[in-house]
């Protein structure tokens, strides 16, 4: 059983090289000196780990933002999206208000047509620390919103998301598991404040198979200076030519199996 589960891990293992970088992760700038090597996908990690309780960046957790000004924000996911692999379009879109009491972020998420999550999730989504460039590749958008610099190198804690990424929405308020999926929360560390290092009014939204390639991406734009919403339409972007992976599932296979692996030998 042991030799079975070993040359499993090694097949996986060896699939995700073949589809990712073999090189450090340029855009995590916590980022130790013992993960060289560690297998990436558009500048993201294929795996991030085990939560570390209390874990943070070098500066520290993150902060509560208080005082927001009054304005909404909606990023709409364009049609066709950045990678078609799945063979799926998703659809919908992200949108933020500042709440009445202008502390944090009001987030209301609603998507479509998202690929099964058998074969390609759970689905991920951050805000990413530069907006999607005209092309539409989401390459371009960089890492995620991270002004404490925590790196992704250990997953967030979901108990304790003043030492997420500020971006992480998805580790702070949970993964997509559904082809469609519809949630609303409070993110008490996002900024609609221009200048604010938790400001993300000129950024993206990005969404991630399991395996962290990019699927598709959305900037947001403001759509009101108060509180309320106001629908934005599909944009319709040229397809980037360098599309993402398309051999999906190894970085799941790879994750499974360590964890696998971790049950049995611990």
């Amino acid at each position: 059983m042991y030799s079975t589960l070993f040359i499993s891990a090694l097949s996986g293992l060896a699939l995700v090289h073949a589809q990712s970088e073999a090189t450090p992760n340029p855009t995590i700038p916590a980022m130790p000196t013992s993960t060289v090597g560690i297998p990436t996908i558009e500048g993201a990690l294929v795996y991030d780990g085990p939560p570390v309780l209390g874990y943070t960046g070098p500066g520290g957790n993150a902060t509560i933002q208080n005082g927001n000004p009054a304005a909404t924000f909606q990023a709409v996911f364009p049609t066709p999206e950045f990678d078609v692999a799945t063979g799926t379009t998703i659809s919908g879109s992200v949108t933020a208000m500042t709440p009445a009491n202008g502390t944090g972020v009001m987030l209301t998420v609603s998507l479509a047509n998202l690929p099964d999550p058998a074969l390609y999730g759970p689905l991920v989504y951050h805000i990413h620390q530069l907006p999607v460039p005209s092309d539409g590749n989401c390459t371009g958008t960089m890492a995620h919103l991270d002004p404490t610099q925590r790196g992704e190198l250990h997953a967030c804690e979901a108990a304790a998301p003043q030492t997420c990424q500020a971006g992480d929405l998805a580790g702070k308020h949970g993964n997509i598991t559904a082809t469609t999926w519809n949630v609303s929360y409070t993110d008490l560390f996002l900024s609609t404040t221009p200048g604010s290092p938790y400001y993300f009014g000129d950024l993206s939204v990005v969404i991630h198979s399991s395996n962290a390639t990019r699927l598709t991406c959305a900037n947001f734009t403001m759509t009101s200076t108060s509180n309320t919403t106001s629908p934005s339409s599909t944009p319709t972007i040229t397809p980037f030519k360098g599309a993402a992976s398309t051999a999906f599932g190894s970085a799941s296979l790879f994750g499974g199996v360590m964890v696998a692996i971790a049950a049995f030998f611990l």
